[in-house]
């Protein structure tokens, strides 16, 4: 295995000197972005040579997919006619005007709520909604709080975190939408076990993803932890038994869109096996609420005990550490703030957390007070 590390301007002249030194097969360990006069950037990327003279990762791990059956080509459907296009059109244009009514209704019927308020809690619903707290969320806790002094105590019962990492002989899996940071997180979690003195192991289910497999392989070499690919949730059982004598084994798995539905099941072989799994749903900070709320509603089938919050560092507000808390109800376990492994993450306290919904703007002082209260 080859690492280096790389120095330039912009990560894109950077990406460039790893393409041209390493190859299309390098993975990117940590970025770091440096500021200041002139800015620099650092990218640490990673080769392992032995791994390139293997036969093709995925060949090994569905040795019979190449040899299946073409399905034959689905016939080209029909051309619409001028009226079909004419009707599709007209649906589309009486869709936008009942969205545009829906839309008016429900900003009149805030308006009439909020005119019932006391000027209290008005100012305590535009304090968090400047903070990103979703507006439903925001109004059940304008119900508990009529001033924004007493916003920290009417949002504590919103927040919970676990406190302290996975307990011993725990199988911790991560389950996610695609490109929440799942193999990432893996790392950062095996190497924090691993820091503490625990013995780890890691399984991964994703090869469905291109480089995934690579990426976890490359970061368990350099932590000096042993890996084992899973084809299917089937395989996981004997996996994880084979690694009996660990304090710990991180499952990562394959990101999917949760609007399918149908890839949950293919988790379910691993908990009819009788596998004492703990079930982490990582969630971006960055995600649009509609489409957590979706992702929740397919993702609460499984037994799920706990969050952790990715890409919080590129989060505008921390409103939405509330309203992942607030919708899902379960602890947060961790937040992650980047790619750099280890490190990058941090398993914050309840007052750690409403800190950060609370005084992200330092225009806002005395709200950093009442949350310190």
């Amino acid at each position: 295995m080859k690492i280096k590390t790389f120095h330039a301007k912009s990560f894109r002249e950077a990406l460039a000197q790893v393409k041209k030194e390493m190859g299309e097969d390098a993975v990117i360990l940590s970025t770091e972005e440096k500021k200041g006069l002139p800015p620099s950037v650092r990218v640490e990327a990673a080769v392992d040579y032995d791994a390139a003279e293997a036969p093709p990762l995925r060949r090994l791990v569905f040795p019979a997919a190449e040899d299946a059956p073409v399905p034959p080509a689905a016939a080209e459907p029909l051309p619409a006619s001028g009226e079909i296009v004419d009707l599709r059109r007209a649906l589309t244009e009486v869709r936008a005007e009942v969205g545009t009514i829906r839309e008016y209704l429900e900003t009149a019927r805030a308006e009439a709520a909020d005119a019932t308020m006391s000027p209290g809690r008005r100012d305590v619903l535009r304090f968090l909604r400047g903070r990103g707290v979703r507006e439903e969320h925001a109004r059940t806790l304008c119900g508990k709080a009529d001033s924004l002094k007493e916003i920290p105590r009417a949002m504590l019962d919103g927040v919970r975190v676990r406190e302290g990492g996975p307990e011993s002989g725990k199988v911790v899996m991560l389950i996610g939408p695609t490109g929440v940071g799942k193999t990432t997180t893996v790392a950062k979690l095996a190497a924090e076990a691993t820091r503490v003195g625990k013995r780890a192991a890691v399984v991964s289910l994703d090869s469905y993803r291109i480089g995934a497999i690579e990426q976890i392989r490359i970061y368990a070499k350099l932590m000096g932890i042993p890996l084992e690919i899973a084809p299917d949730a089937g395989r996981v059982k004997a996996c994880v038994a084979r690694h009996s004598d660990k304090d710990v084994v991180f499952i990562d798995t394959t990101g999917r869109n949760p609007m399918g539905g149908k890839f949950l099941s293919e988790l379910s072989p691993i908990y009819e096996a009788g596998v004492p799994v703990e079930t982490h749903l990582l969630i971006s900070a960055t995600c649009d609420y509609d489409f957590l709320e979706q992702a929740w509603k397919a993702y609460s089938r499984l037994p799920v005990d706990c969050v952790g919050i990715t890409k919080v560092d590129e989060a505008v507000r921390y409103g939405a550490l509330y309203n992942v808390a607030a919708l899902c109800g379960k602890p947060i376990a961790y937040l992650t703030t980047g790619q750099t492994v280890p490190g990058d993450i941090s398993f914050p306290s309840r007052r750690k957390v409403l800190e950060m919904v609370l005084t992200e703007n330092p225009a806002e002082p005395e709200l950093a007070a009442c949350a310190q209260a």
